[in-house]
């Protein structure tokens, strides 16, 4: 590595190591300023007006990269309302048309769980819907419309299991009577031989009405249908709308769909719509092919990264798609598209219509559109499937611009990169040294040490997640320090017998090296995301020629020493060439980043280190958003920095004072998830209540402790790791769900009109009649073997969902995969049931030491009467419902609950 050259005269130093001539502040030139002569060293020293207008400008400039990449990352289309445009009369994407939908769906229907007769009443909408368009499009040919397209629709029900990994789980799942409404629009026989998948999932999660989760998805499909219903049939492929009915049940409905259905021989690629969020634009966030993501080139309004698909390959977000089992079990490739800022209304009740964006319906239809369109037309899928690649790397410019090139070219675009950054160091533009390189290094490190010591404060004085109320309260609380801490290292390097240009131009040489060598170390490990780096690095180069001009020719007008002594320096313009690139491309990076990450830091587990996660990105973020900001803090030598450092830990320590006292983690936009269930006990007769949250954050004296008052008992502590059973009804959740549970059997006798149970001491469990149950049929034992096979029955009249455990060594069973294990395992089976499916069946065979060695069998059923009602099915008269009703009625407005009742059995089969 070249070492910088220094060349000293009167001295120490050359009076003309800065910038002469520039005419913007901060430039070091001599005119106006003071040189004074010491043994070893001379100064040039700038004013205080000078030091601030540079700092003003600077700064200035990045606040505006900063704000136009806000406007692209959150910019939204102007609603349109008619259902055709009123100048030409051809039918359009109508946003009002659509929130009508989403409203039918998600207001007048409601929670939509597998199994509800909400959920039947939901597929009975659509199917009018349907018809209602399919008869528009036959009155449009009545009056003379040509070449629309063939109109059919179909609804599925049908039965399956599959195997459904998550967490680090092995989850195996049944489904009976799951529900599926597909549509088919074509232009004939031929068309249908290839066709492209569309999917939203009609049904909702525990505790949420799900306006765009995924109503918002389902309206758009049924908006694109009846627009494309009323034009001219597209000449190519056909489209297959997929209105599933079991996402939320661990994709149920997409399995059946994409195994069983009579169209999916024919399908060729999947566009998946999901809601994660109520705002927008929507995120392209899964790709797996260069031709979908070629067809996304066509939308109006592009948003999307390959850093998305980074991040969700890390498994990080806790969540899945259908896009997974198309993928799994249909060799499809596609594009996985979801709804995801303002994410602390997802699996909420606040995903509502209410909540939804102006504009983002029409953001995500308009591109659906434009998608579709493309695809239909022109799309060659007669051969073979799409090939499946994840490298690609795209990604948007302000929502203005797609790029889209393969990894291969990002391969050679980065070794060009790194030649032109060599050559640039080879011809001394760039002069880094072993010191200055160092120090970028540890200027980035430290960046998130500091940040990350402030968490840590934060935890020491028993104050997490402060910053979680708003996705940019992490930069307030975390950024002084970060950014103090970048300034302190460059504080102990900068050299007092260099110039200060000697010192900018060192560091500025060392913030290029350092990013030339981040890009070729990513683009080594193959990370999508390295596009980025590469405009780092490139921006670095061209900035540091840019700056070898600059001084060149200020030292050719003034005839001033030679080249290597006049490079001393950076001219102040040179941070506007480093920094634009960088910064606005980091910025819409970072955007993204804040709306997915933050308010994921509030589902992820109780052991998870939120605190040091936002902290270290903080950091991060710090680092990246304008490193050329390293050397500009050089520019005026020590006392500044020494400023800079002081007022930014004053400031630091000024921003937890007032979090520690005025700031909530939690609020009703923001709010705390928590889990609540009413469980009953058939084996043990007990009844508990269990409240769990799925956060770090302050729990047990901002709620349990008023539990414990309400039912005027102790709570008990339940880690989710040990006690996993608790939770089974939501499993693999139950792993991070660390829990209380308070008996509620005294709260209910204090309260019955009945006096019997009352003054009883029998198990209230006693008067459930019609429980879950199980019976074996079938039963045999191979001595010569030792197996012993059996069926298992269950009826469960009108439970959703069941759940059941056992421990085996299984050598066969009737679930359509292989069996995880040939060894003793841990089973866990997730069984949904559509509306009237009151019962299902499994065979099994397992090792068994006799004819009597039965399997013990535990069952969780979920009821549906539990989501806000107070009827009492089993109990009437007890007040056993009230427990649960009068929990989520005194539920903190600073709370989302997802609340639920059940009953647990054992059977020995």
């Amino acid at each position: 590595m070249p070492a910088l050259k220094q060349r000293h005269q009167n001295g120490g130093r050359s009076p003309r190591s800065g910038n002469r001539g520039s005419s913007l502040p901060g430039s070091q030139d001599l005119r106006g300023k003071t040189l004074q002569s010491h043994s070893t060293k001379a100064h040039v020293h700038h004013s205080s007006r000078s030091i601030f207008s540079s700092w003003t400008y600077l700064l200035g400039f990045l606040v505006v990269l900063v704000s136009v990449a806000h406007w692209g990352n959150t910019r939204l289309p102007t609603p349109l309302n008619e259902p055709f445009d009123p100048k030409t009369g051809i039918t359009q994407y109508s946003e009002a048309n659509v929130r009508k939908i989403t409203k039918t769906l998600s207001e007048d229907i409601g929670l939509r769980l597998v199994g509800t007769i909400q959920m039947v009443d939901a597929e009975e909408y659509l199917i009018r819907e349907i018809k209602s368009m399919q008869e528009q499009a036959l009155i449009a040919t009545a009056k003379g419309a040509k070449d629309l397209p063939k109109f059919e629709y179909w609804t599925q029900v049908n039965d399956g299991s599959h195997r459904f990994d998550f967490m680090s789980k092995v989850v195996m799942k049944m489904y009976t009577n799951m529900t599926n409404v597909v549509v088919r629009l074509s232009c004939g026989p031929e068309c249908d031989k290839n066709s492209v998948l569309l999917n939203g999932h009609v049904d909702t999660t525990l505790g949420s009405p799900g306006a765009t989760d995924d109503a918002l998805g389902v309206a758009t499909l049924m908006e694109t249908i009846r627009v494309l219903s009323l034009r001219p049939a597209l000449k190519r492929n056909s489209l297959v709308f997929l209105l599933n009915g079991g996402e939320e049940s661990l994709q149920d409905a997409s399995h059946s769909f994409i195994t069983t259905h009579e169209l999916k021989d024919n399908i060729r690629a999947v566009i998946n719509i999901e809601g994660a969020g109520t705002k927008g634009p929507e995120i392209l966030f899964q790709a797996n092919s260069r031709e979908m993501v070629d067809a996304y080139k066509r939308v109006p309004y592009p948003h999307g990264s390959v850093m998305a698909n980074d991040l969700f390959a890390t498994g990080i977000i806790l969540s899945d798609t259908d896009f997974r089992q198309f993928v799994e079990y249909g060799d499809l490739t596609g594009l996985d598209m979801a709804v995801y800022k303002n994410s602390y209304a997802y699996h909420t009740h606040l995903d509502t219509n209410e909540h939804m964006e102006v504009g983002l319906p029409q953001h995500l239809g308009e591109n659906t559109l434009a998608m579709v369109t493309y695809l239909g037309n022109h799309a060659d899928l007669s051969g073979p499937k799409f090939e499946k690649s994840t490298d690609v790397i795209f990604f948007d410019t302000l929502g203005l611009f797609f790029t889209v090139y393969s990894f291969q070219t990002a391969i050679y675009l980065a070794m060009g990169v790194g030649v032109f950054a060599l050559f640039a160091i080879s011809l001394g533009a760039s002069r880094p040294t072993v010191k200055s390189t160092a120090s970028v290094f540890a200027s980035f490190a430290a960046s998130m040490a500091g940040a990350i010591a402030v968490a840590k404060s934060l935890q020491l004085l028993g104050k997490p997640m402060q910053w979680f109320s708003g996705e940019w309260l992490p930069l307030i609380h975390f950024a002084p320090a970060a950014l103090a801490a970048m300034v302190l290292v460059q504080y102990f390097v900068h050299d007092p017998k260099a110039s200060h240009g000697a010192n900018e131009l060192s560091t500025l040489s060392g913030v290029h090296f350092f990013f030339a060598v981040f890009m070729g170390t990513a683009t080594q490990a193959r990370i999508g995301s390295s596009y980025a780096l590469c405009l780092y690095s490139l921006s670095f180069t061209v900035s540091m020629f840019y700056n070898r001009t600059k001084i060149s020719g200020l030292s050719k007008k003034n005839q001033r020493e030679d080249m290597s002594a006049s490079a001393i320096g950076v001219d102040y313009k040179t941070y506007f060439v480093a920094t634009a690139i960088p910064t606005l491309t980091f910025a819409q990076l970072a955007f993204c980043l804040l709306d997915t990450l933050v308010p994921l830091m509030g589902r992820i587990g109780t052991n998870a280190p939120v605190d040091v996660i936002c902290a270290g990105m903080v950091g991060f973020f710090c680092f990246m958003i304008s490193p050329p900001l390293l050397a500009f803090v050089h520019r005026f030598g020590r006392g500044p920095m020494k400023k800079i450092i002081a007022a930014l830990v004053i400031l630091q320590l000024a921003i937890l004072s007032f979090s520690v006292m005025f700031i909530r983690p939690f609020n009703s936009l923001h709010p705390q998830r928590v889990f609540a269930q009413h469980l009953r006990n058939m084996t043990s007769g007990e009844t508990r209540v269990f409240v769990a949250h799925c956060d770090p954050g302050p729990f047990y004296d901002t709620y349990v402790a008023a539990l414990e008052s309400m039912y005027e008992t102790k709570a008990k502590f339940h880690h989710g790791v040990d006690s996993p059973g608790d939770w089974h009804a939501v499993y693999p959740f139950s792993f991070f769900l660390d829990s209380y549970s308070l008996d509620t059997t005294p709260y209910i006798r204090a309260r019955t009109e009945n006096k019997t149970i009352a003054e009883s001491n029998s198990p209230l469990t006693d008067l459930i009649k019609d429980s879950p149950k199980m019976v074996a049929e079938n039963v045999r034992y191979d001595p010569g073997k030792g197996l012993r096979s059996l069926t298992i029955l269950c009826t469960h009249a009108d439970y959703i969902f069941t759940v059941v455990s056992f421990d085996a060594k299984l050598t066969a069973w009737s679930l359509d995969s292989d069996i995880p294990s040939k060894e003793y395992n841990h089973y866990v089976v997730r069984i949904s049931s559509g509306y009237r499916a009151d019962g299902w069946r499994m065979d099994l065979e397992y090792h068994a030491s006799g004819p009597n060695d039965k399997l013990k069998v535990e069952i969780t059923a979920l009821e549906p009467e539990a989501f806000g009602g107070k009827a009492e099915r089993e109990l009437a008269g007890t007040g056993e419902m009230l427990v649960l009703h009068n929990l989520v009625k005194s539920k903190p407005e600073w709370m989302a609950m997802t609340y639920f009742s059940t009953i647990v059995d054992t059977f020995y089969l």
